[in-house]
């Protein structure tokens, strides 16, 4: 298999974070065992030497174009938008790269491209800011599939639904397949046929999103391009790799421990109620960023204390934000659970008492405590 991606630094500050990998450092190091002796193409410069020493001690052979400095990404949490440096508009475009094989992994670059030759071919664009198609810049071949969130499927296609955007792009980009990655929700798979199926996320104690995309991208892309396995099942594989990472931050994949996840339910539209304290800016900030990833996974969001037609609202599942809760917020959550609706806490600081009954799923992860809450209620709306 030929990779041919980023290699990035990645900064995080909740939890802690610090490595250089980037969408086609982590396909490389996701390949290691699945495709053994795999190449990967990427720039890099100086300070990216020890990543790319790294994945050669661990038989990635690796060939690299000089860029003048690093790219970082950093992030206050896994789910918040990254800061960027240098900035986007102040990187230089390098020369094309050029890649040729029978299966090959292409992702978009912020410095530079890749222009690919190849027999099966995988485009991932890593970009919804004016994707380009994947023949743009001279790329061919005889089979290809694009894995894109739905954002970058909208925006490639110039239309709101997933499925006229996916059947459009197959037909605009010549592709026999469009996996379209739902979050949450897991992924839907399009073919040329117009055949659409839908692979499952899969259930993990802890939810650490940082680069969760290029995972299923090159799972996807192993299973379907190198070994030719039909387009949903390689989906599926690259699924439960996903709770796999997503739990372990490692790069281990065996078939047991994948046949061993377990399919979770989310349903764009769920409800879900926030119960928190907005006396303190941290409380508040804290409340608003839970709201926000849970609307951008497509829940509708409710918060007691700041909204005051929450009392005749009904959700599906609560999130409680376990820091300083009122009175009433602790009977409204008691109530709830009376009620059989499933409640999920997040409690941060392991310094401080948890004020809910401890049979409660609870978490000290801000980005698992968001996806466990959208699993909850969507399971809640499968059961009614």
């Amino acid at each position: 298999m030929h990779i041919v991606g980023g290699l990035y630094r990645e900064l995080c500050d909740i939890p802690f974070w610090d490595a250089t990998m980037g969408s086609g450092g982590r396909a490389a190091m996701a390949m290691i065992d699945l495709s053994p002796g795999s190449e990967f193409h990427t720039y890099a410069s100086p300070a990216d030497d020890a990543a790319i020493l790294a994945l050669q001690s661990r038989g990635v052979v690796a060939t690299t174009v000089a860029r003048p400095s690093s790219i970082v990404f950093a992030y206050f949490h896994p789910l918040s938008s990254p800061h960027v440096e240098p900035p986007r508009e102040a990187l230089s475009r390098l020369p094309a790269l050029q890649v040729t094989g029978e299966a090959v992994l292409r992702f978009g670059f912020l410095e530079g491209d890749a222009i690919v030759t190849a027999d099966r071919a995988v485009y991932d664009p890593q970009t919804w800011r004016n994707p380009q198609p994947f023949s743009a810049n001279g790329s061919t071949a005889d089979e290809l599939a694009l894995v894109l969130n739905e954002l970058e499927l909208r925006e490639a296609a110039g239309m709101y639904n997933l499925d006229q955007a996916a059947l459009c792009l197959i037909n605009k980009a010549g592709a026999q397949v469009v996996v379209v990655k739902r979050g949450a929700c897991g992924a839907s798979v399009y073919d040329a046929a117009g055949n659409v199926s839908h692979v499952p996320a899969y259930r993990s104690s802890k939810i650490f999103k940082i680069g969760t995309g290029d995972i299923f991208s090159a799972v996807f892309a192993v299973y379907w391009a190198e070994r030719k396995m039909p387009a949903a099942q390689a989906a599926d594989l690259a699924s439960r790799s996903v709770s796999l990472y997503c739990e372990t931050r490692t790069f281990k994949f065996d078939p047991l421990s994948l046949s061993q996840r377990h399919p979770v339910a989310a349903r764009v539209g769920a409800r879900i109620c926030i119960e928190g304290s907005t006396e303190s800016i941290g409380q508040r900030y804290t409340l608003e960023e839970a709201r926000f990833a849970l609307r951008e996974l497509g829940m509708e969001v409710m918060n007691p204390e700041t909204e005051q037609e929450a009392g005749a609202w009904s959700a599906d599942a609560t999130l409680v934000i376990d820091d300083g809760l009122s009175p009433q917020a602790l009977i409204r959550i008691r109530k709830h659970q009376v009620q059989g609706r499933p409640v999920v806490v997040l409690h941060e600081r392991s310094n401080t008492t948890i004020s809910l009954s401890t049979d409660i799923e609870t978490t000290d992860d801000f980005a698992s405590a968001i996806y466990l809450a959208a699993w909850a209620a969507g399971e809640s709306v499968a059961l009614s």
